[in-house]
């Protein structure tokens, strides 16, 4: 192996497209990936969204009450597990700590400002290497019932964005019009905004472009390898302990989502990011009539609705469970009462007995930012922490680590993110 080669622990959409871009560059690379294939955790079956409009963390005053709320419950959009409590005692006091409004602004800001520079990337990407992933550049839409909600969210984003998130506030006419499959619903709608600037896809399919271009350069991929620790010498990476051999390195950078802290806990750094569980819920609706083209977002409950070509998936609730992996039966009959909400008659065409549920841990840090960058063990970086936003912050991410990596000026501030401010 060649010891100048850079080992990236984690094969979802972080560490593919940390290696993506570190090769771009002109680094040679090798990651390792604990499953069977590629983007087969949190980002197989995510909700499909590129969506710098959705930027605000998860500890806003009515989250936390949600969460609260949702304590020893199945059937909440989101769930608190008594058994949790203590691994998020730590955890919990920071993340209450950034939900004041003043942190809550900053921290939604800073997000945008990454989420915008990430999907850019994206579609220069795309572009360049004529890539089809299910994509859609038609934007996503919230919809809102009641119209103090609508108040409520058309205050923030003024108050936080100040124009510079484009969106189209509209009533109930112009919302079906915009989305017709709505109109089954129109009677229960205020309202809703439209945001033109975001883009939908299966990030699933994005994952696999970026390994075949990985290893058509060059880069080489190790699944089924399980990282048992990293080892240093005098303050510096020296090598990787797996369950096939000891490799030698000494540039390491960890992307093993909600994995990640219990790697980094083995040498001594405490990363604060937790696993928060969510699920999808896909359906095919080849030769099904009246099928919507807008992903649609119900933020109050933490839901998506997105379709892809002859594929419709409902997304959302958080459960706060640890890696807990069942899956409850509660979970699959709200996502069915989702769809049924939003699309009474697309769902009366479906088999509900046919629909794919699937459930990914989404790495969530304290302060809802990603960690990015050196740690104090020289060689050893993260790209972790994008919780709800993963593949919207993917590219973005990678090109902010390949730039601390390299030594370059980044092309947006990078000091919100860096993960020395933990690690």
């Amino acid at each position: 192996m060649n010891k100048d080669q850079i080992v990236i622990v984690g094969g979802g959409l972080q560490g593919l497209a940390t290696a993506y871009t570190l090769m771009s560059r002109g680094e040679d690379v090798l990651i390792l990936e604990r499953d069977a294939d590629v983007a087969s955790s949190a980002s197989f079956a995510n909700a499909g969204m590129l969506t710098p409009s959705q930027s605000m963390p998860w500890n806003s005053p009515s989250d936390i009450l949600q969460i609260l709320s949702g304590l020893g419950k199945k059937d909440s959009p989101m769930t608190l597990s008594p058994s949790a409590l203590p691994s998020l005692f730590f955890w919990g006091i920071k993340f209450l700590y950034n939900s004041t409004p003043k942190n809550f602004d900053r921290i939604t800001q800073n997000l945008f400002s990454l989420g915008t520079y990430s999907k850019e990337i994206t579609k220069e990407l795309r572009a360049k290497f004529d890539l089809s992933y299910d994509e859609s550049e038609i934007g996503t839409i919230k919809i809102y019932r009641s119209q103090e909600n609508l108040d409520k969210a058309i205050s923030l984003q003024e108050r936080i964005f100040n124009n510079s998130n484009p969106i189209s506030i509209l009533d109930t006419n112009e919302l079906i019009e915009k989305e017709p499959q709505l109109t089954d619903i129109e009677d229960q709608l205020i309202g809703g905004m439209h945001f033109p600037g975001d883009e939908t896809g299966d990030a699933y399919k994005f994952c696999k472009h970026l390994e075949d271009l990985i290893r058509k350069n060059g880069g080489r991929i190790l699944t089924n390898t399980k990282i048992n620790k990293i080892l240093m010498n005098k303050g510096k990476v020296n090598c990787i302990v797996t369950d096939r051999a000891i490799l030698q390195t000494k540039r390491v950078v960890v992307c093993a989502g909600s994995w990640s802290r219990d790697l980094l806990k083995n040498i001594g750094l405490n990363l604060s990011v937790r696993p928060v569980k969510g699920y999808s819920l896909t359906f095919d609706t080849a030769g099904l009539n009246n099928k919507p083209s807008h992903s649609i977002v119900d933020e109050s409950i933490h839901t998506a609705i997105t379709p892809f070509q002859n594929r419709i998936r409902v997304a959302g609730t958080a459960e706060f469970v640890g890696f807990d992996d069942s899956i409850h039966q509660k979970r699959v009959t709200y996502l069915n009462e989702m769809l049924k909400n939003v699309y009474p008659n697309l769902y009366s065409q479906i088999d509900v007995d046919e629909g794919k549920i699937w459930h990914g841990f989404r790495p969530m840090s304290s302060d809802g930012l990603p960690f990015i960058g050196k740690t104090k063990i020289e060689g050893l970086y993260v790209n972790c922490g994008q919780g709800h936003l993963g593949w919207t912050l993917a590219m973005g991410s990678a090109s902010l680590l390949a730039d601390e990596v390299q030594a370059i000026q980044s092309e947006i501030d990078i000091k919100p993110y860096l993960a020395s401010r933990s690690l």
